[in-house]
Parts: C-alpha cells; sequence; structure tokens
C-alpha cells in the first residue's frame, strides 16, 4: 500500500507540467561552467542539480522569488543544445520538418555555438564559444581555484566548579585548511561527437596537537588517538573525485560513462554507465547502472570503504550498486524529470533502498511560477524522505510574493551518518549508557521528520527601485518521538523514552537603501526566533540583527562590503545538566550565548580570467551557563578566508 501511494504521489506531482506544454525558457547564465563551489552537494537527497528559480539577492526569506528581470523568463532549467538530425524537405511540396533539439541533462550547458548575452559578457565563469581555431577541434575550458580558510580563537580560565579549576583557558588550537580545485571540460573532442569533463579537488587541513586540558592541577593529558578537525567525512586531508566523465553526443542517443551525478533522479552519484535517448524536444528517457560511493564521502580514500550496520554490527562491504530509469520533460513553461532508484548493496540481502523521485518547475502565468522537489522511500523504512514545493508571485515588477513548504527527515543520519558511531572494537558487546565504563556512541535512529512552511513578500519603492522592503515568516515543527536506548542502567532490557514535540516561529525583515549616502549601498535585518508551545524547534530561542555595507570599487574592478552583527542564543532547558542530569529528555544544554561579529569581503578581478574574493571576520562570544551556574570568560575569534580563481 505504501508503495502504491509513493509511485501514485510522484506521478500526481509530475503530472500537471506534463499536461500543460507552453515559451521555451533560457537557460541561467550564472556561473556555467564553474561547478558548485560548496561541499553540499555530495548528498544523493540534495535536489534535481536545476535551480528552479534564482534568488532573490536581497531577501533572506525569500528564497525563491524569480528572475530579477522584467524579460518574464526566469525558468533556470539545463541549456538545450542544438543537433542537426533532419533534412530539410522541397518546401514547394512539403514543410521542412523540425529539427530535432535534444535537452542537455548533464547538468553543463555543452552548448558552443551560442550567442553570449549582455548579461554574460562580464560574468567570469562563463562558457566559451566556438572560434575559427576550435570549431573544427577540441574547445578546452575551465578553471583552477585555490581557497585557504583560518579560524582561530583565545580566551581566559574557565573558572572554578566545585572548588576545582576547571582547565587552564578556552585557548582552542586553530583550525586551517588549503584546497585546490580543478574543473575542465573538453568539447567536440577533435572535431568529434565526444565531450569530457573533469571535476577534481583536494584539501589539506591541519592535525592539532593531540593533547586537552585535565581539570585541576592544569596539566595537559596526551591522548592516543588524532585531534582531527571538522572537515569533510573524517577531519583528514581530502581527495575528491567530483566528476570524471566522456559523453557520446548523438543525434538522439547519448552515452555516458565514468563518474557523474544523476541531476534528474536525486541528484545520485555513481561511477558507472547512464544513457539518454531523447524520443522528442519534449520528452528524454534516462537510465543508469554503476556503483555507488559512500554517500557523504568526500575522498577517494572513503568512497568506497568498509561500513558496519549499526543495528547488527555487521561489516556491510565495500560496495553497493546502483541503478535507475526515469524521464525528463520540457515545454514551453514546464520542465522536470520522474523517476526511480535501487541502492543494493552486494554483500548484506534485504538492505535494499528503492526511492522514487520528481522534481519540476511550472510557469503557470507570466506573473506566477510553481516547483517542486519530493524523494519518496518505498523500502528501508518507506516514507517522504524530502518534500518541498513553492511558489513565485510576481504580479508587478516591484512587488515579489512566495510561499513554501519543506519536509525533511533523517535519512542522512539514518543512512549515512549511523555507519560510522559504532566502534569496530566493540563489535557484538552490549552497549552501556555512561558512566559505565563503555560509551553508548550510538543509538537507534528513526526517521524523524522536520517541517517548515515559510512565506514571504519584498517590495522595491522609490525612483530606479532605491529602497528594498522584506518581511518573512517561517513555522517549524518536529514531531515527537520514542528514543530506544540499548539498555537502562542496571539492566539488560531496552528502554524508551519519549522526546516531545517541538515548534518554533521564525520573524525575518530587512530594509536596503540601495543608493544612499555617497553611493553606498546600506542595509540591516534582524530575525528572532521563538518557540510556539513549551519546547522550541531546536531547544533554543535566537536572536540576531545585523547592519551592512557595500560599494563598487573605483575601478569598477570589484567591490567591498563590510558588516557588523550581533547574535544570541538561549537554551531553554533549566534542569540539571552534564552527568547529574535526571533523564535523557533533561540532558541538553543549559547556557546563554551572544556573539558579536565584525568584518568584511572583498571582490576583485585582478584581470579577465583572474579573480579573487577575501575576507576577515572578527568575533567575541560571551557564554553563561545555568548549571552549574557561572559565566565563562569571553573567547575571542578570528575568521578569515582567501579564493582566487583563475580561468582558460
Amino acid at each position: 500500500m505504501k508503495r502504491a501511494l509513493a509511485v501514485g504521489l510522484v506521478l500526481v506531482i509530475a503530472a500537471p507540467a506534463l499536461a500543460n506544454p507552453p515559451p521555451k525558457s533560457k537557460a541561467s547564465a550564472a556561473k556555467k561552467g564553474s561547478g558548485d563551489d560548496d561541499d553540499d552537494d555530495d548528498d544523493d537527497d540534495a535536489g534535481s542539480g536545476r535551480k528552479f528559480s534564482k534568488a532573490n539577492a536581497d531577501a533572506k526569506g525569500a528564497s525563491a522569488t524569480g528572475d530579477d528581470d522584467d524579460d518574464g523568463d526566469d525558468d533556470a532549467g539545463t541549456t538545450t543544445k542544438s543537433k542537426a538530425g533532419s533534412a530539410a524537405a522541397d518546401s514547394t511540396t512539403t514543410q521542412p520538418s523540425e529539427e530535432m533539439h535534444k535537452q542537455d541533462l548533464t547538468g553543463h550547458d555543452m552548448a558552443t555555438n551560442k550567442k553570449t548575452t549582455a548579461e554574460e559578457k562580464d560574468r567570469f565563469f562563463v562558457d566559451k564559444v566556438d572560434t575559427d581555431k576550435t570549431k573544427d577541434g577540441t574547445l578546452v575550458q575551465g578553471s583552477l581555484t585555490l581557497s585557504a580558510f583560518l579560524y582561530t580563537e583565545s580566551g581566559g580560565g574557565y573558572g572554578t566548579a566545585n572548588g576545582q579549576t576547571i582547565g587552564n583557558d578556552t585557548t582552542a588550537p586553530p583550525v586551517y585548511w588549503t584546497d585546490l580545485r580543478l574543473q575542465t571540460d573538453f568539447r567536440h573532442i577533435g572535431g568529434g561527437r565526444w565531450d569530457g569533463r573533469v571535476d577534481f579537488r583536494t584539501r589539506f587541513v591541519n592535525t592539532p596537537a593531540n593533547d586537552i586540558d585535565s581539570p585541576g592541577a592544569g596539566t595537559n593529558i596526551t591522548t592516543s588517538q588524532p585531534n582531527l578537525v571538522q572537515s569533510g567525512l573524517t577531519g583528514q586531508n581530502e581527495y575528491d573525485l567530483r566528476e570524471l566523465w566522456l559523453i557520446r553526443n548523438g543525434d538522439q542517443t547519448d552515452v555516458i560513462l565514468g563518474r557523474q551525478y544523476i541531476p534528474d533522479l536525486g541528484a545520485v552519484k555513481i561511477d558507472g554507465l547512464r544513457i539518454d535517448y531523447a524520443s522528442s524536444p519534449k520528452l528524454t528517457y534516462l537510465g543508469f547502472a554503476g556503483l555507488y560511493p559512500l554517500r557523504g564521502s568526500r575522498s577517494l580514500d572513503t568512497d568506497y570503504t568498509n561500513v558496519v550496520d549499526p543495528s547488527t554490527n555487521q561489516n556491510d562491504g565495500r560496495f553497493t550498486g546502483a541503478g535507475g530509469f526515469g524521464a525528463a520533460y520540457r515545454t514551453q513553461q514546464a520542465y522536470g524529470s520522474f523517476g526511480g532508484v535501487a541502492l543494493v548493496p552486494f554483500a548484506v540481502t534485504g538492505d535494499t533502498r528503492l526511492f522514487a523521485t520528481s522534481t519540476g518547475y511550472w510557469r503557470i502565468n507570466p506573473q506566477l511560477d510553481f516547483y517542486h522537489f519530493a524523494l519518496l522511500d518505498i523500502a528501508h523504512d518507506a516514507g517522504i524522505t524530502n518534500l518541498s514545493a513553492g511558489l513565485n508571485y510576481k504580479p508587478t515588477q516591484r512587488l515579489r510574493l512566495t510561499a513554501s513548504y519543506n519536509r525533511v527527515d533523517t535519512d542522512t543520519i539514518d543512512i549515512q551518518a549511523a555507519q560510522f558511531f559504532t566502534n569496530p572494537a566493540t563489535a557484538g558487546a552490549t552497549a552501556q549508557l555512561p558512566n559505565t565504563g563503555i560509551a553508548l556512541n550510538e543509538i537507534y535512529i528513526a526517521h524523524i521528520a522536520t517541517n517548515e512552511a515559510r512565506g514571504s513578500i519584498s517590495a522595491a519603492l522609490g525612483n530606479n527601485e532605491r529602497f528594498q522592503l522584506t518581511a518573512a515568516a517561517a513555522y517549524k515543527q518536529r514531531p515527537d518521538f520514542t528514543l530506544d536506548l540499548t539498555s537502562a542502567p542496571g539492566s539488560g532490557s531496552p528502554t524508551g523514552v519519549p522526546i516531545e514535540a517541538a515548534s518554533s516561529v521564525e520573524i525575518y525583515a530587512s530594509f536596503i537603501d540601495r543608493y544612499s549616502i555617497k553611493d553606498l549601498r546600506l542595509g540591516v535585518d534582524a530575525e528572532d526566533q521563538f518557540p510556539i508551545g513549551a519546547t522550541p524547534y531546536d531547544r533554543v530561542k535566537t536572536y540576531s540583527l545585523r547592519a551592512f555595507a557595500s560599494h563598487e570599487l573605483a575601478s569598477g574592478k570589484g567591490e567591498w562590503e563590510a558588516d557588523l552583527s550581533y547574535s544570541a542564543a538561549n537554551d531553554t532547558n533549566d534542569a540539571t545538566v552534564g552527568i547529574n542530569c535526571a533523564t535523557v529528555a533533561s540532558c541538553y544544554g543549559a547556557s546563554t550565548n551572544g556573539v558579536i561579529s565584525l568584518g568584511g569581503t572583498l571582490y576583485y578581478r585582478l584581470t579577465r580570467d583572474v579573480f579573487m574574493i577575501a575576507s576577515a571576520y572578527l568575533q567575541r562570544t560571551s557564554i553563561s551557563v545555568t548549571s552549574p551556574a557561572g559565566t565563562d570568560a569571553p573567547i575571542d575569534g578570528l575568521t578569515g578566508f582567501f579564493r582566487i580563481a583563475y580561468r582558460f
């Protein structure tokens, strides 16, 4: 029954877009060929790999407000590529047959004969077009990006508790990493039908000294385990092969071989083979099969690692097979995809994951857009893993309204993160609660969904839309659930601990003056999150306020931005914490934190082909604790980031 409902829901979501053809949309020009610079795209639930609409840069609450221009064309789908496939008919007797314009489903614009628009002209990451020298050979384009990050902090003593000095001070070892990323496209290799892509990133991280402060005497204790920084999957150096594939472009069939993402079917990453067949310009079938690197892995040395089933302590083996089939559609006013995927571990039976997915964008009329993404598990804890849907309404050039709903469960924790909670050295041993000699580093994690409904309104006022006002509100909710512990103190039998539901409302507002004093761009925004009911979302109340200014450099080669912000977080649990907490439900933090931050960012175009970003921020964090009552010494921190990119 659940399977039928899941498949039915996918078809229902996809049907409106399929049933409503109407103006073919142009592709988003933003950062074509550059790939995504963040590290979040390894999750196979990340979406389709296409942006449904361009976010309003001035409205945090309006995450999908549509295009900022008035051309009535803010469809950000994948660019179609033209392949001459049909011969012209005799115009005196018959009409010429329609030329096949296939959809390009690789997630990268592969056209080399397009006309560069004025909007694209000065962008850094933009695709090359053929010249007389390249059109009969190989067009090579790409970028090399070097990034560096640093965080360091220092502070005073922790103070005393129960007559003992707690540590020497709050100074933590610095964290820094250096990241080098190469992205290269090879178009119509040798003047033929083959294209290729390489996207490789390597990151080097530091390993802080593995010693910790001991209570009382103020001496250090050296640990036997390395002190790994929080970076990537394991906190160690990363050698991340994101993409490495070849594609043969046929008149109707494309064959792609290598490491690749399947943007239209849950953004699954595979090492294998994919075949796309365009039955018409509007409909393309796609299927794939291969090996499935461990989700969340960001390095070749963890792509195929042994994992442990946390419920059985059994080794699941290194390899999982992946396969799927679906279709992508494109009409004049809609595009999207739907299909199913199977992830099958080779070494374990009964642990197959099957899910159906659907994604789409529909321009209902020039003022109203609808988008959705759905991922439904139909095996391995069947249920809705991810469901997002939204509306963008633009009644006039100056007014934007959005409404969206998002539901995400703990799929990542349940399927991926839990694999690493089990210590292989304790496999087969009975897990214990804290203070019994063995740390309980895993529990049974059920699917726990979080829900968010959000709405926003943004208006441009004054001459030349000088002022921008934005207001947004969101409702966040997590249902109640029962925490199943492996065993209770003094008992070998499982016990269940009820965890109450939590919900909060978040209010956001911003004001921007685009052409202020001395042509500065000035703005201020604020956010407040407060509970609805007894327990707030994340068990914390938050508040933040930010003021910022930016201005283009006189040379026209870049701009600077500076901001000053303050944020506060107040834990709402007033029960005794730490080792003396009475129940699991009360073992949460009980502190009030405040952070003030001052810093800025510089964007600068050194040459047409070299671009850099540099930022630095100073922070001061103050912490007061409810139990045991007291105030920690403030912590002063420095965060620095630098990136330089060269395109070729």
